[in-house]
């Protein structure tokens, strides 16, 4: 699937959903202090490690697919590390990262509260957990479901509501922001539950 990933970014309604997809991630994303680490887990092409590079993060990037990871590195970029891992069971301490990110990735694991919770763990106190998820009730999100297209069909995506409810789980009763992202060219898409993109982000107590 990875020339098929990269590919969409290139179409004219690719990189109209990326342009706003990174403007809201971006809204999100802490300002980094010199040195500071970013892990993304399921990284796939790298398309968004590098986006975190190009934002001042030493971006340190898994996915469990080395196939995709083969496509991450091919970049060349030498801004990102990219390795393979499982995100139910990450290969780093405790307290490792400034931000742990993850975009479209939940729907595809196993176990997305082990996933979340191991975003947590690699985390350090003071940092902030950012998940970018696939909206169930949006009206493309629907239409992919029901053509059984891939990988949607092979997803677990996810309401806001449920969203919230599993950052929830793991935030401490820390406040959880939500920014529904905007879909452009389908005005149908009225309520902010209705947008194909979530993200949420929970920013940790200080030691």
């Amino acid at each position: 699937m990875a020339p098929d990933y990269e590919a969409w970014y290139e179409t004219p309604r690719g990189r109209r959903f990326d342009r706003i997809q990174k403007r809201d991630v971006r809204a999100l994303l802490p300002r980094p202090r010199p040195g500071a680490r970013l892990l993304e887990v399921g990284c796939g092409t790298g398309h968004w490690s590098r986006f975190f590079a190009d934002a001042g993060y030493s971006v340190t990037a898994v996915d469990v697919s080395p196939e995709m990871v083969t496509a991450a590195r091919e970049h060349g970029d030498t801004r990102c590390r990219f390795g393979v891992a499982d995100a139910c069971s990450l290969p780093f301490p405790d307290g490792a990262f400034d931000v742990a990110a993850a975009v479209a990735t939940l729907e595809f694991v196993q176990d997305r509260h082990a996933a979340v919770a191991e975003m947590f763990r690699c985390t350090r106190a003071g940092g902030t957990v950012i998940i970018g998820a696939l909206n169930r009730l949006a009206p493309i999100n629907r239409r992919r479901l029901a053509e059984g297209r891939q990988p949607y069909a092979s997803g677990k995506l996810q309401t806001p509501r449920k969203l919230r409810e599993l950052l929830a789980e793991f935030s401490g009763g820390r406040p959880i922001r939500m920014i529904p992202m905007e879909t452009p060219g389908l005005r149908e898409l009225r309520r902010p539950s209705h947008k194909a993109l979530i993200v949420a982000a929970v920013v940790l107590p200080e030691a």
